[in-house]
């Protein structure tokens, strides 16, 4: 749906959630492995559209975030949740890419989430007058 949005809408903002890691919650560690292979190819497909799309090509800032962290106790019944309020269930990792974004910039502080949506404003060309956090400068070539 996505690639399709691309082609036909032309949109200036898309935001694709994937729920496929969530089937980790039914307890079996490979549903999570997997759904981490189908978001890889399902970003390899999306990067390769806007490569192919004069005008999305060159222009195009990619962000790449969870929604959460997952749990690293290995003696949980279930693995990999994000409920038992461990460190690594609060931790989780941004990955932006394209125009304006430094490559190879590692922003190694703790940082809150909330942030992307004033970076991504800026990234853009405007300002998130509403977002709750600042700018990430490191991500700002």
């Amino acid at each position: 749906l996505a690639i399709r949005a691309i082609r036909e809408l032309r949109p200036r903002l898309l935001m694709v959630n994937y729920n496929d890691p969530d089937y980790v919650h039914w307890g079996n560690v490979t549903h999570y492995t997997r759904g981490i292979a189908i978001i890889d190819e399902g970003l390899r497909q999306l990067v390769a559209t806007v490569e192919a799309d004069e005008e999305y090509r060159g222009k195009t800032i990619f962000v790449v975030v969870p929604d959460c962290g997952r749990d690293s106790n290995p003696f949980t019944a279930v693995p990999c949740q994000h409920h038992f309020g461990s460190r690594s269930s609060h931790e989780i990792f941004a990955h932006l890419f394209g125009p304006g974004v430094p490559r190879g910039q590692v922003v190694d502080r703790r940082v809150d989430q909330i942030s992307l949506a004033a970076t991504i404003g800026q990234l853009m060309g405007f300002k998130a007058e509403f977002a709750e956090g600042p700018v990430l400068a490191e991500a700002i070539a």
